[in-house]
Formats: C-alpha cells, structure tokens, sequence
C-alpha cells in the first residue's frame, strides 16, 4: 500500500491515519502534499467527543481551527470515525465545503453484513456482521460489541479463513480480546474457532458460558434457547 503513497506526483495529496505511526512516517517519503487525521492532537483533521448509541455513532472534527459535528446513523464502532476522517480529509484536500461533506456523511449507510443492528428474539439486539471475518475487523467487531449498552453480551464466533500459519495465533489473539472486554458468552462455531475458546478458557473465561459448534445451523438453535431479553449478540 505505501507505494501507492511514493508514486503520488508533487501537487498530489496523500490522506494518512496519523493514529497509526507505520502510515503517518510516510508523509515523509512522499512528494504530495500531505493531510493527517486521527484522535491525536496535532493531525490536520482531529476527532474528539466520540459517543454510542442505538441511532449510531457521533463524534466532531475539528478541521484547521474550524469545529464541526458528525453524525453517523446506524454506523457503530469507532472504527467507523477513521473511515469518516478519511472521507472528510479526501473532500477538503479537493476543496469541498466541510459542511457540505458532513451532511453527505450522515446519509451514509451500512453495507449488508458490516456490524449492522437488527432486532433479534425475545426483544434482543445483533449486531450481523456476518459477511466476512478477518482479525483486525473481529478486534473492531467485538470492542464494538463490549462499548454498546446491553444486559448481556454473546459473541458468535465463526472460523476467519485464509489465514496461514497464522491460524492458530489470530483465533487464539480473539479469545484474548473476548476476555480483556469482558464479553459474558461465547460461542464458537468451527474447527479453527476451537483455539478461540481453548485460549478464552486458559485466560479465566467461566467455561460454563463457552459453547463450542462444529456448524452454524447447530450453534444457532443452541443460541436461541440461550438467549434472554435484552441480550446484544454479535
């Protein structure tokens, strides 16, 4: 990805994660000009105020001295305000209005399966974000899932594929998170989830609220008779 960053030409603008120390080194290794964004102080574009709740996500950016509020609707995690920075930062660099690019913003939409709330049974919520599965967005979902306000907590958990020899390390790096976030159930669906709830057990995770499925279809009957109202399920 950093190349695309060298072969921008002079004049050219480069959008860099300030948050993320390997992405902000490259505004010096680039001839573009540069813009910054991120929750750190001294970014181009500043995040702060950030709040959750059922209608989505907001937070205000302060762009050049200039405040604006954001509002996100039924977008969740805070993952969420890097992709708006980064849309804000890419307008204002072509010389759009602030205010214009916030009122965009807010119609912003979900794709099918990306941590969309849905009402659930017995008056519970879900969070589906069941169209793929990779570590760095398991992190985001689950810190999502610990963040919203909710009676109980379950994490379902399929198998994230394609991984290699990392397999191992990045299921077992999820049921670090699990516990670290204080999730109150897990369910782990697949083989290679296995080493999710094997490491979930191993860091104190009451194993009495570890259930293991070797099939979706399997783990969501098991899920419906443990579900109470109130619940949030991912």
């Amino acid at each position: 990805k950093a190349k695309l960053v060298y072969a921008i030409k002079e004049g050219g603008w480069a959008v860099l994660n300030g948050d993320d120390d390997k992405v902000l080194s490259l505004n010096t290794k680039t001839k573009a000009n540069v813009l910054t964004y991120g929750f750190s102080k001294g970014l181009d574009l500043t995040a702060s105020n950030y709040k959750m709740t059922r209608d989505g996500i907001t937070f205000k950016v302060d762009y050049r001295g200039n405040m604006m509020p954001i509002r996100l609707h039924n977008l969740f995690g805070k993952h969420h305000v890097y992709i708006a920075l980064a849309s804000l930062a890419a307008g204002v660099s072509q010389g759009l209005n602030l205010i214009k690019i916030s009122e965009l913003l807010s119609s912003a939409r979900p794709l099918a399966g990306r941590l969309n709330l849905i009402e659930g049974v017995k008056n519970s919520l879900i969070f589906d974000d069941t169209y793929n599965s990779s570590p760095i967005a398991l992190e985001a979902a689950i810190e999502t899932l610990a963040e919203f306000p909710a009676k109980r907590k379950m994490a379902v958990l399929g198998d994230m594929l394609e991984l290699g020899r990392y397999t191992a390390e990045a299921h077992k790096e999820a049921g670090r998170i699990i516990c670290e976030k204080k999730i109150d159930l897990l369910f782990a669906v697949g083989p290679r989830s296995k080493f999710t709830a094997q490491e979930a057990k191993e860091r104190g995770f009451d194993a009495r609220n570890i259930f293991e499925f070797s099939s979706a279809d399997e783990a969501g009957e098991a899920i419906k008779e443990k579900i109470q109202e109130g619940d949030l399920i991912l």
